[in-house]
């Protein structure tokens, strides 16, 4: 359950298109949020998978060469 507080033009606004469409306002609303909430969770696993994408292509190598690197110069400070 979810209540949404809006302000006065935008409850008039809502009821005006929900008498319209001879719908009620919380289908709408519910329209509305469903529709935010697909875009929104697209969006982030097109990033997750062009982060994943990008990750994959690094050059792992020259990775574990970097962390050899900071490994030593630990050790040679211990």
């Amino acid at each position: 359950m979810l209540g949404v507080r809006l302000d006065s033009e935008l409850e008039e606004r809502l009821a005006a298109v929900a008498r319209t469409q001879g719908r009620s306002k919380s289908d709408i609303a519910r329209e509305a949020v469903r529709r935010y909430v697909d875009l929104h969770d697209e969006a982030y696993r097109r990033e997750a998978r062009r982060q994943s994408l990008r990750a994959s292509k690094r050059d792992v190598a020259g990775d574990y060469a970097f962390w050899d690197g900071i490994a030593r110069e630990d050790a040679a400070w211990s």
